[in-house]
């Protein structure tokens, strides 16, 4: 059974990391790669982001009584075959997993431009993540 107040529990933390990051979408491309805490907060900021969705999306379809996804990138493509998300949303955020895979396995070999360019991406995607996971909560509570 779907537990409807951890997943509110997990947005509220997701909606908390993004409004984290948001201002760090400000900086210029040049201050992200001159500021070492700026990369490494935008970094960890990321990896929590991805890793808080997933944490949804994994409860989801396995409450929904469907096998666990086998990684992070195939956690949002079940997201979406559940109805947690669209299959679009799914589609645009699945690279997010392979962001965060770098950043936390491949640390040495981070790409800072590939990192900065995908703050907006994440904000865009994950606050949309947000609206389609609270609606698909609504409509569990209006359906029974």
């Amino acid at each position: 059974m779907i537990d409807k107040d951890l997943v509110r529990r997990k947005l509220a933390r997701l909606s908390q990391y993004l409004t984290r990051l948001s201002p760090l979408a400000q900086k210029t491309l040049n201050e992200y790669k001159n500021d070492d805490y700026l990369r490494f907060s935008t970094e960890r900021l990321i990896e929590l982001i991805v890793e808080c969705a997933v944490d949804v999306n994994n409860h989801v379809v396995v409450e929904a009584g469907n096998r666990p996804p086998e990684d992070y990138t195939t956690s949002f493509s079940r997201a979406a075959e559940t109805g947690l998300i669209s299959r679009d949303l799914a589609d645009k955020l699945k690279g997010s997993a392979g962001m965060r895979n770098v950043l936390v396995h491949e640390y040495m070999d981070i790409d800072d431009e590939m990192v900065f360019r995908s703050i907006p991406l994440a904000l865009d995607g994950f606050k949309e993540f947000i609206k389609q996971a609270e609606r698909f909560i609504e409509k569990l509570e209006t359906t029974g």
